[in-house]
């Protein structure tokens, strides 16, 4: 599976949010969305990266963009993460990987030798149902304020 790229259309998939309502990415991506996805809930990357998106949160809004997590943590694991680190917008809890299968963001990595299919840590910009711009391999560091540099 490929990643999606500028220009595709966002799936419309869906998954429950830490609150355990159903939220679908086709209905979300009417508005401008920063879609970021993470390996795993509470792991110091992941922590480092949300927080960013946290402190940024408001300037995000002021630029009419809404932000939202993904990962394949459980529903009790998004909101547990999302209180404990008083994250304002929503996390997706794609258990069963429909998100990251159609975004094409499930990858195989290699940690000390072991190889198994992981999510790749990407984050997609989408206007009115189209993907604008993606950053395939995040890099944590000042990830949130690049792509809130991007927005016009």
């Amino acid at each position: 599976m490929r990643v999606l790229s500028a220009g595709d259309r966002v799936p419309d998939v869906a998954a429950k949010n830490e609150a355990g309502e159903d939220v679908s990415l086709g209905t979300l991506g009417r508005s401008r969305i920063v879609i970021y996805f993470y390996p795993k809930a509470d792991t110091p990357g992941c922590t480092n990266e949300s927080q960013q998106f946290r402190d940024l949160y408001a300037k995000f809004k002021k630029k009419e963009t809404e932000v939202v997590g993904v990962s394949r943590d459980a529903v009790p694991a998004q909101k547990k993460f999302r209180d404990k680190y008083g994250l304002p917008f929503h996390l997706l809890a794609d258990v069963d990987s429909k998100i990251c299968d159609a975004f094409g963001v499930i990858v195989e990595k290699n940690m000390y030798g072991k190889k198994s299919m992981g999510i790749q840590r990407s984050t997609f910009i989408v206007e009115q149902g189209k993907i604008v711009r993606v950053w395939p391999k995040v890099s944590v560091e000042d990830h949130a304020a690049e792509v809130l540099s991007s927005l016009s």
